[in-house]
């Protein structure tokens, strides 16, 4: 029996949201693919018809899966994507054709749902997380749907993770750093050990730049598992890159072609390599459901029209705005990289805000260098870490919302300021939320 909107969501909500957390224990002991799996199976094994590209990584799964599915739509086929996590609408993170799944969608899938949790947690598992909820949801959706083709990122680390339950038709691993070093390790090295469990038997793999410490472990699982691989530097090249605030114009070599005069709009040369993996996945993808004649048309078209919300998303006008959330060392440097590259001679007024559970120091020691004014705030998420913690000894100024602190950098900001807001998704949610952004 169908049920509201908003009692659907309400039901959502009940379970524990492991991002909005900041002690727990990640590890198989809890997070047990096998409680997953028997949730999916009451549900009908949705998962099991997917054919699906799968994404992990620490900088760039999002825009990659964003180019891939967008790649796989121009193709023709009825695309779903899911990732994580949302800026303003948990609606964000399952999108076919990218359009939104519907409150009222959610609420024709929850009765389903509960139903099977209900029996779920009768079983030595128990209740599953939000995660593994919205997981199995967006699985019942592609499948009801009639997807043709299904893009997943995965949620964090991918051995454990809820969407590890697929055998794709082509696994995807973006450049690897630290990150998440609570719950997957200290070095590089576990890190992609992590990581490298989406690796699947004769699945191919399509591997972006790496340390050679990642590098090392991402080979030898793939060779365990005889998963042939698609290695950018070697398989995949980018040259004759331009870049600039408006986006990136390159070619691509890849294995199955050469690409001319391929146009994005997401600012930064590693979005470039972000599309690259993209294309890549996306040909094996189409080779396998026997559509390859349909990929270079549909690579060129899917490409360019991809925006994603918080990665370098630029907004001109007087003040000029920047939002990306920038969380650890590796994404600070892209932003303090596209900062200097592409918007010179600014007056950089930094609006930042970051969870608790974040490198702080390391963002701080990157960005506030280059800043002539810090404005540290704080997002409504109880993850939020104080912005007199994220200020630390440094000078500038404190403002408990975000609200607040814009309004600060508005006062404060010339004709030739640039204001860039990041540290965290929480704190651009709370700008999107505010309204009256305008590209033009």
């Amino acid at each position: 029996m169908p049920i509201s909107n908003t009692n659907a969501l309400k039901w959502l909500n009940r379970f524990t949201d492991y991002e909005k957390t900041t002690s727990y224990s990640y590890n198989a002991a809890y997070f047990d693919l096998k409680r997953m799996e028997y949730l999916l199976e009451l549900l009908g094994s949705p998962q099991k018809s997917l054919q699906c590209i799968h994404i992990t990584g620490t900088k760039g799964k999002g825009s990659t899966a964003y180019f891939a599915a967008s790649i796989l739509s121009d193709a023709g086929l009825k695309t779903g994507l899911y990732t994580s996590p949302h800026i303003i609408s948990m609606n964000e993170r399952v999108k076919i054709n990218g359009k939104d799944i519907s409150g009222k969608e959610i609420a024709k899938l929850v009765p389903d749902l509960r139903k099977a949790v209900g029996k779920l947690a009768k079983t030595r598992f128990g209740l599953p997380t939000y995660f593994e909820v919205y997981t199995a949801l967006a699985f019942l959706h592609f499948k009801r749907s009639n997807c043709g083709a299904v893009v997943l990122e995965v949620g964090m680390g991918g051995r454990l993770d809820a969407t590890n339950v697929i055998t794709p038709l082509v696994s995807v691993i973006t450049p690897i750093s630290l990150d998440h070093v609570k719950e997957l390790g200290g070095t590089l090295a576990k890190i992609a050990g992590e990581k490298a469990g989406i690796i699947k038997e004769f699945v191919p793999c399509v591997i972006g730049r790496q340390e050679t410490e990642a590098l090392r472990v991402l080979l030898t699982k793939a060779g365990k598992t005889s998963s042939r691989i698609v290695l950018f530097g070697r398989d995949i090249s980018v040259g004759s890159l331009k870049t600039s605030a408006a986006g990136s114009v390159f070619n691509l070599s890849a294995p199955a072609g050469f690409y001319k005069g391929l146009s994005i709009k997401m600012i930064g040369a590693h979005q470039a390599e972000n599309a690259a993996l993209a294309v890549c996945a996306a040909e094996s993808a189409l080779a396998s459901l026997g559509l390859g004649e349909r990929t270079a048309g549909a690579v060129k078209a899917g490409l360019k029209n991809v925006r994603l919300p918080g990665r370098l998303d630029y907004y001109p006008g007087q003040p000029a705005l920047l939002l990306d959330a920038a969380h650890n060392e590796a994404s600070a440097l892209v932003l303090r990289k596209a900062i200097r590259d592409f918007f010179p001679g600014r007056t950089l007024i930094l609006i930042i805000g970051m969870s608790v559970n974040k490198d702080i120091d390391s963002v701080r020691k990157i960005l506030f260098p280059i800043a002539d004014k810090v404005i540290a705030v704080k997002s409504a998420n109880y993850r939020s870490a104080l912005p007199e913690q994220v200020l630390g000894n440094q000078e500038g100024s404190v403002f408990q919302t975000v609200k607040e602190g814009i309004q600060e950098a508005k006062r404060l900001a010339g004709k030739n300021s640039l204001i860039v807001v990041t540290g965290s998704f929480y704190v651009l949610s709370d700008v999107y939320l505010s309204g009256g952004l305008n590209r033009h």
